[in-house]
């Protein structure tokens, strides 16, 4: 997964380099991990319960069924204006570490069935044919000091053998692999139809196999209507707690320089162009979002289309006056890379992430 977080500013006028100091820790450290049980102790022990660990399941999306505009919106699919069928639903909480700290920097992704009960993935197509063509399927946020996170998406559907369901996982900087886990709603299940599903929470495997009462019971939302909508739109809350302590990795070389300057564009228009020092096999993708650099809270779920919804991966071209087509480059040898973007970059995040090697660099922000 993700491997480097850094929040840069950006000018949009004159050529300009940014410098990231890194620290000097290893770059690989073993997680932390709670010992005494599932429940933190001390005086958090009422009030954090470690998040259960559960399978990712089968339908997680592969790199082409995943979405141009990588963001934590998912009733809205890249550039369209119509939203996905199904009823609104927010979800909201905070990352914390083992310490009940928030953990700056991880990345939080959620992915489930659209209302009809198909995924977006799918190992033959770009997505899923059968899966809704407005919903996004995936979304993912990184998350800021404060450690909130945010989502825009619609009530998971239905599909046999399981009960209603949302899949969510974090990684935390220094992390190897996503922690998974599913969050639940404390409801009886309906088909579309009205009739009660076949699996309930009481016999899902995945719930009933979460065998420690107060996991089981953390993942088991109830979800609450938006102040002043008539739409039937809703809302829940859940802190993911991993019960790791996030790691503070070096970026090979210990420092990280990035030039961006305005460019000329196709048909006489103006791009921004980023050339990033690559190194072999590292992936590198920018996000952006300076209208909300944290998540906010529960109190302003109720927002406008694409307004204060977090951090999206900024599509951009690999030429200068090329098609925009991409949002992540891969590094096949040592040397500098561009990135061209159609608007102008004020405030954004880079996230690197590398086949061998993972876990996020912290950053000092010039």
């Amino acid at each position: 997964m993700t491997n480097k977080l850094k929040k840069i500013k950006m000018a949009t006028s004159e050529p300009c380099a940014f410098h990231i100091p890194i620290d000097r820790r290893r770059f690989f450290k073993s997680m932390a991990l709670v010992s005494a049980g599932f429940t933190l102790p001390g005086y958090l022990a009422e009030a954090l319960t470690i998040t259960p660990q559960v399978t990712q399941g089968p339908y997680y999306p592969l790199a082409n069924n995943i979405p141009l505009d990588k963001d934590n919106d998912l009733i809205y699919l890249n550039d369209s204006l119509t939203a996905a069928n199904g009823i609104v639903t927010y979800l909201t909480g905070r990352v914390l570490d083992a310490s009940g700290n928030p953990v700056n920097g991880a990345l939080i992704e959620l992915w489930h069935a659209d209302r009809e009960g198909d995924y977006v993935y799918s190992a033959s197509a770009v997505r899923n044919p059968a899966c809704d063509v407005n919903f996004a399927g995936f979304g993912q946020f990184l998350t800021g000091s404060s450690g909130q996170y945010k989502f825009r998406t619609i009530k998971a559907g239905l599909y046999n053998g399981r009960t209603r369901h949302y899949h969510i996982a974090v990684t935390v900087p220094g992390q190897l692999t996503r922690y998974c886990s599913q969050l639940f709603w404390n409801e009886t299940a309906y088909d579309l139809s009205g009739n009660a599903w076949a699996t309930q929470n009481s016999n899902d495997s995945v719930y009933t196999g979460i065998t420690d009462a107060a996991q089981r019971a953390a993942v088991n939302l109830t979800y609450k209507a938006v102040p002043g909508t008539t739409s039937g739109e809703v809302y829940g809350n859940y802190d993911f707690v991993p019960g790791l302590s996030p790691v503070e990795p070096t970026y090979p070389g210990g420092s990280f320089v990035i030039a961006g300057a305005q460019v000329a564009g196709p048909t006489n228009s103006v791009r921004f162009k980023l050339s990033i020092p690559a190194r072999t096999n590292f992936t590198y993708e920018v996000y952006g979002n300076p209208t909300m650099l944290d998540a906010g809270s529960v109190t302003n779920i109720n927002l406008p289309h694409r307004t204060n919804m977090g951090w999206a991966a900024l599509p951009f071209a690999l030429a200068q006056t090329g098609r925009i087509n991409t949002n992540r480059i891969t590094a096949k040898t040592n040397g500098t890379r561009s990135a061209t973007f159609p608007i102008p970059l004020r405030i954004v995040r880079m996230v690197v992430s590398s086949s061998t090697l993972d876990g996020r660099c912290k950053v000092t922000t010039p």
